[in-house]
């Protein structure tokens, strides 16, 4: 097997990440690099781990789309697909053996089992909070499950759909961009993307993200803006918001992956081999809240307390 090379790329979360606090990027994409190795170095492993940490709210998202997934692919096989309410009790109970694991630490051997900021970090949370996280699990894949939508989507043949789920990528100017759809499908020589959406409020604009797919599906599908759709569906209060993206959209989205593209590069050695600079020039961010959502908080600040809540 040839030897991992940790590779420059670009991605809608990795150049959030950046922007957020380049502390937290040097840990995320270099300093925790070779981590998954049992062997690797006290600190790198250790940040290896808390870079897997998810809040709550990322922990529902990753259920609700893993579940989801499941059942497209299962569609786009033409295997036949649980009831609701089995998908429901399976993914509670997937739940509950999540929320075990992360509390009795287990995340410190297995890295890629489930690992929750509140618990590496010993934040209160109450019991109804937790089972609010399951209901909100609920009430969206209840909510997918008697949608229009899914009615829509089981009725597909099979040849209509493109891709669920599948990490991706494109070149621009030889960077590799990475995506994620959630669903692709070919209707009437339309593409339409499809986007799921865990979160309570519905989002004003997210040109950004949805122009990257467009960029993909030119090279991937040779599709137009013109002859494609988009759609990001919020679960939780079900509902379906419509994007038009236009090629004035994907230019501005190419001038601004190119400038921040810049803006990482700057911090590197040797941009050839994706080679950082000392961790001291990767500037720690001045904003508390922020802090008070990383994973690396302990790595930064020597009273992990205080920047919790807030001091």
């Amino acid at each position: 097997m040839a030897e991992l090379t940790n590779e420059f790329t670009w991605s809608v979360s990795r150049d959030d990440c950046f922007r957020t606090c380049p502390r937290r990027y040097f840990y995320h994409y270099y300093a925790s690099w070779g981590g998954w190795d049992a062997t690797a170095p006290e600190r790198t492993r250790r940040l290896y781990v808390l870079k897997q940490l998810k809040t709550g709210a990322m922990w529902v998202g990753e259920r609700v789309h893993t579940c989801i997934q499941r059942t497209l692919e299962n569609l786009r096989r033409g295997i036949t697909v649980l009831s609701p309410e089995k998908i429901v009790e399976v993914t509670l109970s997937q739940m509950r053996e999540d929320f075990r694991s992360s509390r009795a630490g287990n995340y410190w051997k297995n890295p890629k089992s489930c690992a929750l900021f509140a618990h590496e970090y010993g934040i209160p949370v109450s019991d109804d909070h937790w089972r609010e996280a399951a209901r909100r699990v609920e009430r969206c894949l209840r909510n997918f499950y008697a949608s229009d939508l899914f009615a829509h989507l089981r009725s597909l043949p099979r040849d209509a759909w493109l891709e669920v789920e599948r990490l991706a990528t494109f070149t621009l100017d030889g960077v590799k961009v990475w995506v994620r759809l959630d669903c692709a499908l070919r209707e009437e020589g339309l593409v339409r993307i499809l986007d799921w959406k865990t979160g309570k409020s519905l989002s004003e604009k997210n040109t950004t993200q949805l122009a990257c797919y467009s960029l993909y599906a030119q090279e991937q599908w040779g599709v137009a803006p013109d002859d494609l759709r988009a759609a990001e569906y919020y679960l939780l209060a079900d509902r379906i918001q419509d994007y038009r993206v236009t090629a004035g959209d994907i230019e501005d989205v190419k001038a601004y992956i190119r400038g921040s593209v810049a803006d990482m590069a700057s911090l590197l050695v040797d941009p050839r081999t994706n080679t950082p600079m000392a961790e001291d020039a990767f500037a720690k961010t001045e904003n508390l809240a922020a802090c008070r959502r990383c994973n690396f908080v302990g790595e930064c600040r020597q009273d992990v307390a205080a920047a919790l809540a807030g001091g």
